[in-house]
């Protein structure tokens, strides 16, 4: 027979893990059930907190909070646990050596950063790996744009071209030039998670830093597709770096989500760390209740079913794309605990005309109470042990806000603590 563990988190995303981290940091034993790889997956590895409130570049994220409306995540947990939570992901990024840090402006503040992209715009981020240099994207002037024969996905004519259409950027000097590819002539299009791959391990990125070599000296700033490994290993970093002779910024990219996958290594080295068991290839059917407690969970793996018991849980499932929420014509509910989320019956309803708007379908999601607790339309706790993080909340849309990394870490850690303290209630009752 499975043994009852404290905590039973459902999604491997960045809410998952956190809430995961959480309630081990707490000295709970945990469980950890996952389909696939999450949402860091397809991630590119820095950490959106809030770039655009009320419709505007939210330069100081943390100012812009008061901006948000009421039943927003963030004003939910109130800037203090918002603060907690994100120096308790700090901590924990810089004891697994991958230090996460914001850009400071002249006052010391912590500010955004304009990241590029392949495609040649910005996105507003807040957190970066500290080997991502913010100064350098701020100041460099004479910058070098680099793509990889075979790498279709990054095309250095059109980020050039789309840069300097930014009042920040439309001064530089720039240049361009393509790396030889290390696989030669493929059968197929090659992606930049193959050539991170090789970036792992130092006899196999000597091709990299044998290319970057003759440009050493000659450049403020190199932009890249993310190529400089899959892992969370400065080394990587700082031989890259060198052979450049500047600073290296990767350009966030379409997935896969090579930054992304650093972050997920990083957070389960850490969780490794800890009483915890990750469960994977898992698909949760439904919950077993009892009263106001949820018991167990059943999930389907390779055919067959099992009942995982818990003490407390939570569910980090995400959103539609995710598959936490489950639609029909005029229907929408969570796909875990079968909570109806209240959406309009026309589905014409759900959506704007203009594409970049904010849509209806993007704020869908459970609500919560302070404590992550899912609540009715009364306002009324539905369940004392069970708890939501992430994309599974409704009242944000992590895509216009340029905000999901950061609800995440928020209400993971939320959601985590409070299953913590759940899961020691019930042993001790």
């Amino acid at each position: 027979m499975s043994r009852i563990v404290d905590v039973l988190v459902v999604g491997s995303g960045m809410a998952g893990l956190m809430a995961a981290l959480t309630a081990a940091d707490q000295g709970r034993s945990v469980q950890l059930l996952t389909t696939g790889m999450g949402s860091l997956a397809i991630s590119g590895g820095s950490v959106d907190f809030l770039g655009y409130a009320d419709g505007r570049l939210a330069a100081d994220p943390w100012q812009s909070l008061a901006l948000l409306p009421e039943d927003h995540p963030y004003r939910l947990l109130g800037t203090e646990s918002v603060r907690s939570a994100f120096q308790f992901f700090a901590d924990v990024m810089a004891d697994q050596h991958w230090p996460m840090r914001p850009a400071l402006a002249q006052s010391g503040a912590p500010r955004n950063t304009q990241l590029p992209t392949i495609m040649g715009t910005l996105k507003p981020t807040y957190l970066l790996p500290a080997s991502l240099d913010a100064q350098a994207l701020a100041s460099a002037k004479r910058v070098l744009v680099l793509s990889v024969q075979g790498l279709r996905d990054c095309r250095t004519a059109l980020v050039v071209s789309q840069l300097k259409r930014y009042k920040s950027w439309a001064d530089r000097e720039f240049s361009q030039g393509l790396l030889p590819s290390p696989f030669g002539e493929t059968h197929r299009a090659i992606t930049a998670l193959d050539l991170a791959r090789l970036a792992d391990k130092p006899q196999s990125r000597q091709w990299l830093l044998d290319a970057l070599a003759p440009h050493a000296g000659k450049y403020d700033l190199i932009l890249i597709p993310p190529l400089c490994g899959s892992k969370a290993n400065p080394e990587t970093w700082q031989a890259i770096n060198a052979a450049a002779g500047c600073p290296v910024v990767e350009m966030l990219s379409i997935p896969p989500g090579v930054g992304g996958l650093r972050l997920r290594d990083a957070l389960l080295h850490a969780l490794n760390k800890h009483d915890f068991e990750l469960v994977e290839n898992t698909t949760v059917l439904r919950a077993e209740i009892s009263g106001k407690s949820c018991t167990a969970l059943v999930a389907e793996a390779s055919g067959q079913l099992r009942r995982h018991a818990a003490r407390a849980f939570v569910a980090a499932t995400g959103g539609i794309l995710g598959g936490g929420m489950t639609l029909e014509p005029g229907k929408c509910w969570d796909s875990v605990f079968g909570i109806d989320i209240t959406v309009p019956q026309d589905v014409t309803q759900w959506s704007e005309p203009e594409i970049f708007g904010s849509h209806l379908f993007s704020h869908m999601g459970v609500r919560v109470d302070r404590e992550m607790r899912p609540v009715d339309a009364a306002a009324a706790v539905r369940w004392q042990n069970v708890f939501f993080a992430g994309r599974s909340l409704g009242g944000y849309d992590y895509a216009t806000e340029k905000s999901g990394h950061g609800v995440a870490i928020a209400t993971g850690w939320q959601a985590g603590r409070m299953a913590a303290a759940a899961a020691a209630a019930g042993e001790n009752q």
